[in-house]
């Protein structure tokens, strides 16, 4: 097939600026019909991004003969009731995490992919941002390695046993937010950003422990500014930090990875640090795009001083700064989405492990709301093979 032809669904602000933008520069992509129930606005997307058709009922798309693959990119209301008459008439399905809000409408697409074959991949898009790519690989050689390179002050001598802590790995994520950049629907919605966001952070959580999850515990209000942790069986802990009263063009999200005595840090996707690996170099940085290109800078000093010179821009125009993005895997992982639908590649997410991530976050959102930890186990974590 040269080309899929795609429908998207929900042209809203994220369609609009990532997976239609995505989809046009994807040579094995075809845009074909853009729809939303407000008509004038799908119409408005198949004008700027070229598509065949626009429509404002999703129903028509189920069995048109145009469209190979659908994208939706609707709020979680639309999930299961899409994804399903999709899968049966043969068109994969390109979804928006999270992949639903309650355990039935879960249970019933995992049936669905399991029973007609036809894939569907959900956007948990970090798993392939470069940096996410490379600190995966780096987290894998660092568990698979010896200790780490001898440090400064080294008192063991080689005369003790390892303690069992150091098994475990230990990971902070910090995710700097700014209430001012969200739509006030995140604000009247029950599961808060919580949910919509923190599904992200919990995936790689998830992707990067090697033990499964057994404890969570989330503190503060689910709208923004809390914290959360999840336990694993091994002992290793994850914590994740929000805020909602930061900045926006501030670094936004940094992860710090420890386990084996490696140091592991990624700094919002433009630049990775590692120290205790002798074979890797101690930084890689990675391009981002500034004002409206890919430019082939990257790392962090790039980053801060692109900011910079944006608001200096901005104050003599009188115009906003630039939004200046890292790469967070959007377009690669549509693109993996569609290698798996050619049978050349697997499925960057598949509904099995986003069904686990969504199940975890929903605990995290129950223990915020009754303030308490809450214990996970097999009925969370495992989904049975039939």
């Amino acid at each position: 097939m040269d080309n899929h032809r795609v429908a998207l669904v929900g042209c809203g602000a994220f369609a609009r600026m990532f997976l239609l933008p995505n989809i046009a520069a994807n040579p094995r992509l075809k845009l074909a019909v853009t729809c939303d129930i407000d008509a004038t606005a799908a119409e408005q997307c198949r004008v700027q991004f070229n598509a065949d058709r626009s429509c404002a009922d999703w129903h028509e798309i189920m069995g048109a003969k145009d469209v190979d693959l659908i994208v939706l990119a609707t709020h979680t209301n639309l999930r299961g009731q899409l994804i399903i008459p999709a899968l049966k008439a043969g068109k994969p399905v390109y979804v928006e995490k999270p992949l639903a809000s309650t355990q039935e409408e879960m249970i019933e697409i995992v049936r669905a992919v399991r029973s007609t074959r036809v894939p569907v991949c959900v956007g948990h898009n970090k798993r392939s941002s470069p940096a996410i790519l490379d600190l995966q690989r780096l987290i894998a050689k660092a568990r698979a390695s010896g200790p780490g390179w001898a440090p400064s002050v080294d008192r063991t001598q080689g005369r003790r046993q390892p303690i069992p802590e150091e098994s475990q790995m230990q990971i902070l994520m910090r995710v700097n937010d700014d209430c001012r950049s969200w739509g006030d629907w995140i604000f009247w919605d029950p599961e808060g950003i919580l949910f919509a966001e923190m599904v992200h952070f919990v995936d790689l959580a998830l992707l990067f422990n090697s033990s499964p999850p057994v404890r969570v515990f989330a503190e503060g209000s689910a709208r923004g500014n809390f914290a959360l942790t999840i336990r694993f069986q091994d002992g290793s802990l994850t914590t994740m930090q929000q805020t909602l009263v930061g900045h926006f063009d501030a670094p936004k999200e940094l992860y710090e990875v420890s386990l084996n005595h490696v140091s592991l840090a990624v700094d919002h996707y433009v630049e990775l640090r590692q120290r205790g690996l002798p074979d890797e170099p101690f930084r890689r940085t990675y391009a981002f795009r500034h004002e409206g290109h890919d430019r082939e800078i990257g790392g962090i000093d790039a980053f801060h001083k692109a900011v910079s010179e944006g608001f200096e821009k901005a104050r003599r125009t009188g115009g906003p700064p630039p939004f200046i993005m890292p790469d967070k895997g959007h377009a690669a992982h549509l693109d993996r989405f569609v290698d798996c639908v050619e049978g050349k590649g697997p499925n960057p997410c598949d509904v099995d492990a986003a069904v686990i991530v969504t199940r975890v976050t929903l605990k995290l959102l129950q223990s915020i709301r009754l303030g308490m930890p809450l214990n996970v186990g097999p009925e969370d974590y495992h989904l049975p093979a039939n």
